[in-house]
C-alpha cells in the first residue's frame, strides 16, 4: 500500500490547512483525495459497526470517536438521550466508579461524551502506544454498560443547576427560547440537556434507551491517526465483535412549518438586548449546502467581512459584533439566522436593518466581489477547520451519520470554487423568505 511520506504529507496538509488553490499549484484535489483514500479504510463488522480508519503516517496520537444515532431526537422522555450519555463512563460490569476516566487520563489522555440533537458521541484522544488499551476500554463502556441511582444522584442534580445557571445568560434565553418559536413541540425546539423533569428520570428509563439505541447497527467508529491500520482493523474485529443486538426503529417526528412568530422576555437589569431572526431552512442533504455557506458569510458570517456588520456595527454603531448562519448540519430541517446585541433602546432599528438587507440580498442578489471574499473565506476556514484529528474524526462522522458522499469535507472546496453570481441570488430566493421571519429579543425593563 502507497503511503504520504513525511514530506510529502507534510506539504499537503499545509497546502489544505491554509487554503491554498492546489490546481494553480499543480496539485489537484483528485491526488490529494487519492492519497488520502490510500490511507482510509471503511469496514463494516457483521454485527453492522460501521469503522472508518485514517491513518496519518509520522502521528504520535490518536483520535477515537464512537458516534450513535441516540441524540434527543430520539427520545420519548425530556432529557433522557443527555442523561444516558452522562451516564456512559461512570462505571460499568467489569469496571469500577470512575475507574476508565482514570485510567485513560493517567496516560495523559482524554475521554468525554457529549449529546446532540440527533447523535452521541464518545470520544478519546491518547497516544498511539495507547490506542489497543483505550479501544478495549471503549468496547467495555458499551458491550458492559449498567447504571444505578448512585450514579443518577450525582448527574441529574448538576444537570438541574446548569439549566437553571441558564436562565441567567441572555444568550442562552435567546437561543432556547428561537428554538422554540421555530420548532414547537418537536425535539429540535428544546435544550438537548432537557428541563426540571429530568428529576424523575429512573435508571430503568436510562437502561432502556440505551438498550433501544446504543447498538452496533447504529453507531460508527471514526479513528484517525498514527497507527497500524491492519492491526487496528484486526483488534476491532476481535474486540467488537463482542457488541451484539440491533437497534430500536422508531419513527422520527416530523419538523412541522410554524406561523412566523415574535417572542420578547424581559430580564431586570440588563442594559444590552439580545437578537434573533430567522426561519426554518433545509438540512445536510442539500445540494445547495456550500452555496448557503458562501451567502450566509457575506449577508452576516463573515466577521467584519459581512454586510450587516458594516451596516449595523461600522456605520450606525449600534452593535459590537453581528453573526448569523446556516444550521442545517441535521436529519431534519434546520434554520437560518442573524443574531446580535444592541442597546435595549435600539432593538426595533437593529432588526430593521437586518429585515431590509434580507430583503435587499433576495431582490438584488451579490456582488462579484462579494463573491471572490466570501470564496476566498471559505476556502481557508473549511481546511482550518480540519486542522485537529478531532475535527477530522468529526467530519468522518457527519459523513457517515448522514451518509453523505465519501470525503465530503475535500470536494466541499471544489464545489465552492464553481459559485457563480446566478448561483447565491437563485439560493437567496428559494431559501430567504423575508415575509417567514420570527422574531425572539431578550432585553431589560
Amino acid at each position: 500500500m502507497k503511503s504520504f511520506g513525511n514530506f510529502r504529507f507534510l506539504l499537503y496538509s499545509l497546502l489544505f490547512i491554509v487554503g491554498v488553490d492546489f490546481m494553480a499549484l499543480g496539485v489537484g484535489l483528485e491526488e490529494l483525495e487519492s492519497n488520502i483514500n490510500e490511507n482510509r479504510r471503511d469496514i463494516i463488522l457483521d454485527n453492522g459497526l460501521s469503522v472508518v480508519l485514517l491513518r496519518i503516517e509520522g502521528a504520535q496520537s490518536a483520535s477515537i470517536l464512537l458516534g450513535v444515532k441516540a441524540g434527543s431526537l430520539y427520545e420519548d422522555k425530556v432529557g433522557l438521550a443527555n442523561l444516558t450519555s452522562e451516564s456512559l463512563l461512570f462505571k460499568n460490569r467489569k469496571y469500577g466508579f470512575m475507574e476508565i476516566p482514570r485510567s485513560i487520563e493517567a496516560v495523559g489522555g482524554v475521554i468525554d461524551t457529549s449529546c446532540d440533537f440527533d447523535y452521541s458521541t464518545i470520544s478519546v484522544k491518547v497516544l498511539s502506544s495507547d490506542i489497543f488499551d483505550a479501544l478495549s476500554k471503549l468496547k467495555d463502556i458499551v458491550v458492559n454498560f449498567y447504571v444505578d441511582d448512585e450514579v443518577l444522584n450525582i448527574i441529574k442534580p448538576n444537570i438541574i443547576s446548569l439549566l437553571k445557571s441558564k436562565e441567567d445568560d441572555p444568550w442562552e434565553l435567546g437561543k432556547r427560547a428561537f428554538w422554540k418559536v421555530l420548532y414547537d413541540g418537536h425535539p429540535y425546539g428544546r435544550d438537548v440537556q432537557g428541563d426540571e423533569s429530568i428529576a424523575s428520570l429512573t435508571k430503568d428509563d436510562v437502561m432502556r434507551f440505551f438498550n433501544d439505541f446504543y447498538k452496533p447497527d447504529n453507531s460508527f467508529l471514526i479513528i484517525v491517526g498514527g497507527f497500524d491500520l491492519d492491526k487496528v482493523e484486526d483488534f476491532i474485529r476481535k474486540e467488537f465483535s463482542k457488541w451484539g443486538g440491533r437497534s430500536k426503529k422508531v419513527l422520527l417526528p416530523e419538523v412541522r412549518e410554524l406561523r412566523p412568530d415574535n417572542k420578547t422576555i424581559v430580564k431586570k437589569g440588563l442594559k444590552q438586548a439580545t437578537i434573533r431572526v430567522g426561519h426554518l431552512s433545509t438540512n445536510i442533504k442539500d445540494r445547495n449546502i456550500y452555496a448557503l455557506k458562501v451567502l450566509n458569510f457575506i449577508i452576516a458570517g463573515g466577521g467584519f467581512g459581512s454586510r450587516l456588520m458594516d451596516k449595523i456595527r461600522e456605520k450606525e454603531g449600534l452593535a459590537y459584533g453581528v453573526f448569523g448562519n446556516f444550521f442545517v448540519d441535521r436529519l431534519m430541517k434546520g434554520y437560518f439566522f442573524v443574531g446580535t446585541q444592541t442597546e435595549n433602546r435600539n432593538v426595533d432599528k437593529v432588526i430593521s436593518i437586518i429585515t431590509n438587507e434580507l430583503m435587499d440580498v433576495v431582490q438584488n442578489g451579490v456582488s462579484e466581489k462579494e463573491l471572490e471574499d466570501a470564496k476566498n473565506f471559505a476556502k481557508g476556514s473549511l481546511p482550518l477547520s480540519m486542522e485537529s484529528f478531532s475535527s477530522l474524526s468529526s467530519y468522518l462522522l457527519t459523513e457517515k451519520l448522514y451518509d453523505l458522499e465519501k470525503n465530503y469535507f475535500i470536494k466541499s472546496i471544489k464545489e465552492i470554487s464553481v459559485i457563480k453570481v446566478e448561483d447565491l441570488k437563485r439560493v437567496a430566493r428559494e431559501y430567504i423568505n423575508p415575509d417567514k421571519l420570527s422574531y425572539v429579543v431578550v432585553k431589560g425593563e
